[in-house]
């Protein structure tokens, strides 16, 4: 083998592995959202959700608890270390989703509920923000950007 060829091999295979390693940091470094399955949900208390219907029961229709956005850890519904963004900013992409399963409540009046709480989670968020990593700061422009359409209307009025 000519030695310049081998000489440009070696180097490519050189670089190529150091782009491996750059690349291996940055994926090291990126916390893919925990998948919540059915079952995980299901086992998440009353204050993980933005709002739960009025005559709501332990153990009664789970599905008249709406937006999961706590994640297990939750010690109370105001809290804000317990708060998964990427669930946070599925919460505000389907508010307007809500709709009453036990019929005590409109679903209007659920909506405006759910609003409301997630709006007080924007507010500590907001000046938590310049602590995130760049994939959090992403998700959170794409919280801003849905609570301005999905949230804020349902609060003016």
């Amino acid at each position: 083998m000519d030695s310049k060829i081998f000489e440009k091999l070696v180097a490519s295979l050189s670089s190529l592995n150091g782009a491996v390693e750059n690349a291996n940091k940055v994926l090291s470094n990126i916390e893919v959202a925990e998948v919540w399955n059915s079952k995980y949900v299901s086992a998440l208390p009353n204050m993980a959700f933005a709002v739960v219907e009025n005559g709501y029961k332990e153990g009664g229709n789970k599905n008249s608890r709406h937006l999961p956005h706590h994640n297990k850890s939750v010690k109370s519904a105001t809290e804000n270390s317990s708060v998964d963004l990427s669930h946070y900013k599925n919460a505000l992409s389907r508010v307007n989703q809500i709709k009453s399963v036990l019929g005590k409540e409109s679903d209007t009046t659920l909506r405006k509920k759910a609003a409301a709480h997630l709006e007080k989670h924007r507010a500590v968020l907001k000046k938590s923000s310049a602590l995130f990593s760049d994939e959090e700061k992403k998700i959170w422009l794409e919280c801003e950007e849905l609570f301005t359409n999905n949230i804020k209307p349902l609060l003016d009025n």
